[in-house]
């Protein structure tokens, strides 16, 4: 005889109601948690009440207006120095309002102290490019990203700057206070000193090379064996510099007009240590809505009365034990 040694399977019914059971002692646990609250609540109602009354004014004193936080962020590209330095400055800023320090806030910032009073701080976070192909593909808001990671690359240039603040009609100020504190650190500005003249050297040589080349096309018109004027059909030769491959070094050429091209891009609009390529813009949502200040307010409000509650009706057991413990 052969024995059936094929697991049963359980039928869907009894699953479904096994699951019910568990439902239901779960829902049964919870209404009786519920009902030793309310046994707990009626019994020292005074405490209770006291407890109700610090829920309130625990919620009210956070809905205050000091309490709102708004963020707000600004995307800028680095000129001078590295996304590290910039975070490194921002958590130094961050720490005055930590501190509840407005007035070391407003000197640094070189800001009223009413507008430093509604400054609760700073982030900055790295801007991502995954794989490594030069485009900008998100942010790391959660500063999640391993830099260890060689498929994220952290865009060294770049980086979004997030501002803590009480009230978003303060955003242009924060943020011209923001770019000020930047361009006047020195060792940012001893580098951006160094990067223009470097960009004046650069200018200098560029046009060097544009006459030492242009010399170099006239010798070869007048003294090669092989080349007229006939090189180049009329009609190439009636259309603007630069419009023809044929042209004699032609690569040379576009190579120092794309050069000196990047250099007037960076004389033009990268003076300063770093470029605002968005400004500090309000982002949606409040980060401490009421209906999240008054729900956490409530729960830590019935825990703590839960806790004091227990220890009240437990005294005489607690003590009898410390008496026996001492003992």
């Amino acid at each position: 005889m052969m024995d059936n040694t094929e697991p049963q399977e359980m039928n869907i019914f009894q699953v479904m109601a096994r699951v019910g059971r568990s439902i239901g002692k779960l829902f049964c646990s919870i209404l009786s948690l519920i009902g030793k609250f309310a046994q707990l609540a009626y019994k020292y109602k005074a405490l209770f009440l006291f407890f109700i009354v610090l829920i309130v004014g625990l919620s009210t004193y956070q809905r205050r207006d000091r309490a709102k936080m708004y963020r707000a962020k600004m995307h800028i590209l680095i000129n001078d120095g590295d996304v590290f330095t910039y975070k490194t400055l921002l958590d130094q800023l961050s720490e005055y309002p930590k501190r509840d320090d407005i007035d070391g806030l407003a000197a640094i910032l070189d800001i009223s102290p009413e507008i430093a009073s509604k400054i609760y701080g700073f982030e900055g976070f790295h801007v991502i490019d995954i794989n490594n192909d030069s485009i900008m593909d998100f942010v790391d808001y959660k500063n999640a990203i391993d830099l260890g990671d060689t498929s994220n690359v952290i865009v060294p240039n770049q980086m979004v700057i997030r501002a803590k603040l009480n009230d978003l009609s303060c955003c242009e100020d924060v943020q011209k206070a923001l770019f000020n504190f930047f361009a006047k650190n020195n060792y940012l500005s001893s580098l951006n000193i160094s990067r223009l003249s470097t960009l004046e050297e650069k200018e200098w040589m560029f046009h060097n090379a544009l006459i030492n080349l242009d010399s170099l096309q006239k010798v070869e018109l007048l003294q090669g064996p092989n080349y007229s004027m006939e090189f180049a059909s009329q009609k190439e030769r009636n259309k603007p510099f630069m419009s023809t491959k044929r042209q004699m070094y032609y690569e040379d050429m576009k190579n120092l007009f794309d050069i000196n091209e990047s250099i007037a891009v960076d004389m033009s609009t990268n003076l300063e240590v770093l470029t605002v390529v968005s400004d500090l813009q309000p982002e949606r949502k409040l980060d401490n809505p009421t209906w999240k200040i008054i729900l956490y307010t409530t729960i830590f409000g019935f825990i703590m009365f839960l806790i004091v509650a227990l220890l009240v009706d437990n005294r005489k057991a607690i003590s009898s034990y410390l008496k026996n413990t001492k003992a």
